[in-house]
């Protein structure tokens, strides 16, 4: 190794010590003293403003055009001795600790040592399940509402992330752990998935949650149908989700074909979808009304009602019944934008 390279590896290795400011204070410098030193030199064609930064940072960065040089023997000697020896320890610096720290804010998100504390809008993912999680994300990822927006993995058993690229990662000793949920933003959230590898897990969780008061909407998967009820008497906002199976089973065997309906509106896609509306507060109206409107103008079917303050909606309720606000249930092939009181 030339004496040369041999300088400049200890020089950027030295320089990358400093702190940023002091990396910036110290680009500073170097760049003012070539400037002078090129001025005092009687280097002119080097001063210009816009000149000077071209060739500054061509030659610190070694590209080397060299449609620019000095023409002193003086000046070639400061240019070769404190403008490319200087400049290029310095930069490579700057460059060496650039993409250090991008590195380690790589590891750092790929290990779950992330922190979204204060973020807002975003979908936390509460344990994870291989591939019936990895099916949740692409869920969400193929819906508007939730697509636009970071998805965070939260969990305690993962080593990485899972899905980098798709989604962020917080890893932590315990899901219950308010501290591990916090960091993963739960009390910001717009939405908070809950799905472990037991409901005894996932109701410590939940109850976790609860005590942060999320702004969001929290939904937990619970297979007894006992503890969701349980859950459910803890955290009134919570939505529990159960197993189906034996349900699906008993109806298609009744009804055949309820499962192929069922599975249909529940997946995103193409074909049709079952989705939620909430209606501006002053809306008013009746459901026949709105049921025929829906259907006329989008091709959507209305099956059901919240009003608000309610904790369940009617299912399929009579058409005379009065809409004032709350919530519409529907089916279309495409989610709706907000109804305004003009439509009907």
């Amino acid at each position: 190794m030339s004496i040369f390279i041999l300088l400049r590896v200890y020089a950027a290795t030295f320089f990358q010590r400093f702190g940023w400011m002091g990396l910036a204070i110290a680009l500073g410098v170097h760049a003012a003293t070539s400037y002078l030193g090129l001025v005092a030199l009687g280097e002119q064609h080097l001063t210009a403003p816009a000149t000077f930064i071209y060739f500054y940072f061509t030659t610190t960065l070694t590209v080397g055009y060299g449609d620019l040089s000095p023409q002193s023997a003086a000046g070639r000697v400061f240019v070769a001795v404190w403008v490319m020896l200087g400049g290029i320890a310095l930069l490579t610096a700057a460059i060496g600790k650039t993409t250090s720290s991008v590195m380690d804010l790589w590891r750092k998100g790929m290990k779950g040592k992330g922190d979204f504390t204060g973020q807002t809008g975003h979908t936390v993912l509460v344990g994870w399940e291989g591939a019936s999680s990895e099916r949740v994300i692409e869920l969400l990822l193929q819906d508007e509402t939730s697509n636009d927006n970071l998805i965070v993995i939260c969990d305690a058993t993962l080593d990485e992330n899972p899905m980098q690229g798709k989604a962020a990662f917080v890893r932590g000793e315990s899901l219950s752990s308010a501290a591990l949920l916090a960091r993963a933003g739960v009390p910001g959230a717009e939405r908070v998935l809950v799905r472990t590898s037991s409901d005894d897990l996932t109701l410590a969780s939940v109850l976790a949650i609860n005590q942060l008061r999320p702004a969001g909407h929290v939904v937990a998967h619970f297979n007894d149908s006992e503890i969701a009820t349980l859950a459910a008497s803890y955290a009134p906002k919570l939505e529990c989700t159960s197993s189906m199976a034996i349900e699906m089973l008993v109806r298609s065997s009744q009804d055949p074909g309820s499962s192929v309906v069922i599975n249909e509106l529940l997946c995103v896609g193409q074909g049709a979808t079952q989705y939620v509306m909430r209606l501006p507060e002053t809306y008013e109206g009746r459901f026949a009304e709105l049921y025929v409107h829906l259907k006329e103008r989008y091709n959507a079917t209305l099956i059901g009602y919240r009003a608000r303050g309610a904790q369940h909606p009617q299912i399929n309720p009579h058409s005379d019944t009065r809409i004032q606000g709350g919530e519409l249930f529907y089916i279309a092939s495409n989610r709706l934008k907000d109804i305004d009181n003009g439509m009907v």
